[in-house]
């Protein structure tokens, strides 16, 4: 859903009520909330101006991915007051608010010397890829994710089929998503089954992503090379346009384990 849609669609009465404006005011407001979205300058003053519980709470859901770039967050008005009553936060009912991909992306890619971005582990390269903010917010949430929630978050139901059966897992023994999740990750880790499955692997693709375990890099991008085996089996995920991702537990895995 594009800025315009989700304006129109959620800066309603409900919303309005909360901050004592009426309705009237809707199609200007909607014009200006996507001028803010696209202005760096107001973004940046935005960003100087949150409280600390908005962000942490834009760093907490910047990695919150879904299909209709829609974000759902609890609604608190004592909390997230500049959220709210600059419009951005916007009130559902039950206690609950709905915001954009874009605007949370453009607040934490411009939130300057307010905010502290999280560290990267120890031994771990993101060079290979220039991210913003939220872009880099985000792979370092990815990171630490524990391997069953890291894959229940970025397979989609095609790319989990595909996977399973690039791990020769038969679907007919799972009856439903968490049972065939749980065996791809239990898969993902199984030393054995890796020492004879990377025999099958293309000889210098498998050269180039030993080269990139040793170098601590966690990102993979078509500019380095075909990855589309690594893709298949899940090794790494897609989760940006044109970058992957090797969480950290596989990365330790095939680097104390297989090389």
């Amino acid at each position: 859903m594009d800025l315009a849609t989700f304006y129109k669609t959620y800066l309603t009465y409900l919303h309005l009520d909360k901050v004592g404006e009426s309705l009237s005011q809707v199609d200007k407001l909607v014009e200006e909330k996507i001028e803010e979205a696209k202005s760096d300058d107001y973004l940046t003053l935005l960003g100087d101006s949150l409280a600390m519980e908005e962000i942490e709470l834009i760093k907490r859901y910047s990695n919150a991915l879904t299909a209709d770039n829609i974000i759902s967050i609890p609604f608190d008005e004592e909390e997230h007051p500049f959220l709210i009553y600059n419009h951005h936060l916007l009130y559902v009912g039950d206690g609950m608010g709905v915001m954009h991909e874009e605007v949370i992306d453009g607040i934490l890619r411009n939130f300057g010397s307010s905010i502290q971005l999280p560290p990267l582990p120890e031994g771990i390269s993101l060079d290979n890829v220039t991210l913003n903010n939220a872009e880099y917010t985000t792979t370092v949430n990815l990171l630490d994710y524990p391997i069953i929630e890291y894959y229940d978050l970025l397979l989609t139901e095609e790319h989990m089929n595909l996977v399973a059966e690039n791990l020769d897992l038969s679907l007919e023994e799972y009856k439903n998503r968490p049972q065939i999740i749980n065996a791809i990750s239990k898969r993902l880790i199984h030393k054995e089954y890796w020492q004879e499955k990377l025999k099958l692997f293309e000889e210098d693709e498998l050269a180039r992503f030993k080269k990139k375990i040793e170098a601590g890099q966690v990102l993979f991008t078509e500019d380095e090379g075909d990855w589309s085996t690594f893709l298949a089996t899940g090794i790494i995920m897609p989760y940006l346009p044109n970058v992957a991702i090797l969480p950290l537990v596989l990365l330790e895995f095939f680097k104390e384990e297989i090389f």
